[in-house]
């Protein structure tokens, strides 16, 4: 009897993780490991929500999306496992191991030895008479005729095959360049890009320099950007007119911008108090996000994130919005992050 891996193991508690998420959540993949960006938000969320701790993003990219060697802490192991209803990791391993051992063993077929019957003497050809002489012509005719017929359906079949080959292997690539309409300056900020493909899954792309590059077969093609500080939106390309590098206005999220502007300015402290407490409703829900995997989010009150970003610190130069909402006028929901200096 085989006996799981640690990895195996953990393999098999990420697609109960999976499952867990799915039954009250969407994300862009069937596959943990190919998510990325609002995916992984969103499953910190659910962890979050469950759980009232939860995993960091970089815990996340570590364990979920790259190959590792030995299995991570075991609070991290107790954590996911109680997110995936079990009482712990200890609970989970042993029900694995239970599963495969009552697994059905494959049936034994006993072969037996094959029975030659007897030679039977081969009967003596009589001649064909006249009428089947003639049918046996026809049919020679017949089978004559269908040869080319058989072969020009063969030349077509081989011709549909080479375009597939040169559509699939000899794509154009394209490039295009998103700006900010306000400055007329490339924008910096990190990008998602999703383009809608027929008969394919969504192709996913991500820049923080501005530019995507990327091959395409068809004329047409809906292209929806995704960015922190710029207004979400779909475009419709024709790339029968594609002549080189084009360029894509992005137009800004005003509250976003002036929400940033003051969680890191160097403005007086009373000023910067005086428009957040404006811009922010009471009950907002904040939370700040962790560059480590010893915590993952902490949820803060309005006051708590105001005093925050009011002191006159260095770190606030690492300060970056991940998410922020808005309705009737007030922020109703901050995400951000303060990254740590690793220098």
């Amino acid at each position: 009897m085989n006996k799981i891996s640690d990895i195996e193991l953990f393999n098999l508690l990420k697609k109960d993780v999976t499952k867990r998420f799915f039954e009250s959540n969407s994300a862009s993949s069937q596959d943990i490991s190919e998510w990325k960006g609002q995916d992984i938000v969103n499953f910190q969320e659910d962890v979050f929500e469950k759980m009232r701790s939860t995993v960091s993003e970089k815990w996340f990219y570590t364990y979920f999306k790259s190959e590792f060697k030995k299995l991570p802490r075991i609070d991290m192991l107790n954590l996911l496992s109680q997110y995936a209803g079990y009482t712990g990791w200890a609970e989970f391993a042993l029900k694995q191991h239970n599963d495969l051992k009552t697994e059905p063993k494959p049936e034994i077929i006993e072969e037996r030895p094959e029975i030659i019957p007897e030679a039977v003497p081969k009967e003596i050809p009589t001649p064909a008479k006249p009428e089947e002489n003639r049918e046996i012509k026809k049919e020679v005719i017949k089978k004559s005729r269908i040869w080319p017929i058989a072969l020009m359906s063969f030349f077509g079949l081989g011709i549909a095959a080479v375009a597939v080959y040169f559509s699939f292997f000899y794509q154009k690539t394209y490039e295009f360049c998103f700006v900010d309409t306000d400055r007329n300056s490339r924008i910096t900020e990190p990008i998602e890009i999703t383009i809608a493909r027929k008969g394919f899954t969504p192709l996913e792309l991500f820049t923080e320099q501005g530019c995507v590059e990327f091959a395409s077969t068809e004329d047409t093609l809906l292209m929806t950007i995704k960015s922190t500080y710029y207004k979400q939106d779909t475009f419709k390309i024709n790339l029968h007119q594609y002549k080189g590098m084009e360029t894509i206005r992005l137009e800004p999220d005003d509250y976003k911008v002036i929400l940033r502007h003051y969680s890191k300015s160097s403005q007086s402290v009373k000023e910067r108090i005086i428009m957040l407490d404006s811009m922010i409703a009471d009950d907002a829900l904040i939370y700040q996000v962790y560059d480590n995997e010893y915590f993952g989010v902490e949820v803060l009150s309005k006051k708590q994130y105001i005093n925050l970003v009011s002191l006159p610190t260095s770190s606030l130069k690492n300060f970056t919005l991940i998410e922020a909402e808005r309705k009737q006028g007030k922020i109703v929901k901050i995400k951000f992050k303060i990254h740590s200096d690793e220098n």
